[in-house]
């Protein structure tokens, strides 16, 4: 994968096949490294292939790739019903995140995956503070 503009969406279903490919730009700090997560998170079957990566870019220096993983994030909620302990710490520190993206802040983003957690994964699964703020179906 080259990184730059000159990436074609057809070339991000190479992700799927091949994670490693993920964990190769988010090594870079690839600009493009966020959206090469969404496409693994979106097309991927296998949790314990995807919320690895989601983990490191929550923890990533750009704020554009926090940004996507926390929209992986709850896009992983949506689709698998499940997150761990530790993305619910990393989506707790990211509730807290007033880095501002593109005029809005990251804990925005934040927000989102929050509720789709809460929407989408087991009460039972969630911290208390988690559920009380961020209640979905029961």
């Amino acid at each position: 994968m080259n990184s730059g503009p000159g990436w074609l969406i057809g070339s991000w279903s190479a992700v799927v096949e091949r994670p490693e490919l993920v964990d190769a730009v988010l090594d870079r700090d690839d600009p493009y490294a966020g959206v090469a997560l969404l496409a693994l998170t979106l097309h991927h079957e296998a949790s314990e292939v995807i919320l690895p990566r989601v983990k490191r870019g929550l923890r990533s220096a750009s704020a554009q790739t926090r940004a996507n993983a926390l929209q992986s994030l709850g896009h992983h909620a949506r689709l698998h019903g499940t997150v761990d302990a530790e993305c619910v710490h990393l989506l707790r520190i990211a509730l807290r995140d007033r880095t501002l993206l593109g005029g809005c802040t990251l804990r925005g983003y934040a927000d989102n995956a929050a509720s789709d957690v809460g929407m989408f994964v087991p009460r039972a699964a969630l911290p208390r503070w988690l559920r009380r703020r961020f209640a979905g179906p029961r």
